[in-house]
């Protein structure tokens, strides 16, 4: 997505933007500082860490002018009865007791990350990603969804004369994991003329063994070989 133009027009009628980057933090190097948003967040879990935890990034002039959103032990500077002073940024918006061990985690699977070495990431998943639009492409019934000019990380399709649940519960019985629903992402399915969609994505512990699977087990379906 264009996001830096987006900011940028969003910033011209005063508005605040945050950024989504959990399907973009395992796949590309991101530069909150050329995005120019106010805001990036992304969750533990895409990046190989642990669930229930994320990072929340915030310009450092926004959070500075930002009053707290509750209150708790180490988000304050100074009580009295007269007045209230908030720590800086980000201690003021951490209330409370954190929660350290879960914390480690993420910092754990990011250095794991930065030691193969994103481009070396990059490269593993462009080409997987190469084979599974390919291998997708020979079945029949099978129609990919959108053609950017360059596919991160997932890539959506619909199965002709299926329902799409189905499919996946097919790809389930088969050891293979995707997801099929709407992926939160409704307006641009309906863009494309659907309510939902089956959608494998691909990180650096895929193989091309697993995506000869993915499309043998997707023949078989649109060819009425079920397994």
């Amino acid at each position: 997505m264009p996001v830096a133009p987006m900011v940028e027009m969003a910033h011209r009628h005063g508005a605040r933007v945050l950024v989504d980057g959990a399907q973009s933090a395992s796949h590309l190097p991101v530069d909150v500082t050329c995005l120019g948003a106010d805001f990036f967040l992304f969750s533990g879990h895409k990046v190989y860490g642990p669930t229930g935890i994320g990072v929340l990034y915030g310009r450092e002039d926004v959070l500075e002018r930002m009053p707290p959103w509750q209150g708790g032990g180490s988000m304050i500077d100074d009580v009295s009865f007269e007045r209230t002073t908030y720590a800086q940024p980000p201690a003021r918006f951490e209330a409370g007791t954190p929660s350290p061990a879960d914390a480690v985690g993420p910092g754990a699977a990011l250095d794991y990350v930065e030691r193969i070495g994103r481009p070396a990431i990059a490269a593993h998943e462009q080409h997987l990603m190469s084979r599974l639009v390919a291998g997708l492409s020979s079945v029949p019934g099978v129609s990919i969804l959108g053609a950017p000019a360059v596919r991160v990380g997932a890539v959506s399709f619909v199965l002709a004369r299926y329902e799409l649940q189905a499919v996946g519960e097919h790809l389930n019985r088969c050891g293979i994991a995707v997801r099929s629903g709407h992926h939160w992402a409704q307006p641009i399915l309906r863009r494309f003329g659907h309510e939902i969609s089956v959608r494998p994505s691909l990180g650096l512990y895929n193989d091309e063994d697993g995506i000869a699977r993915l499309v043998v087990a997707l023949r078989d379906l649109a060819e009425g070989r079920r397994r």
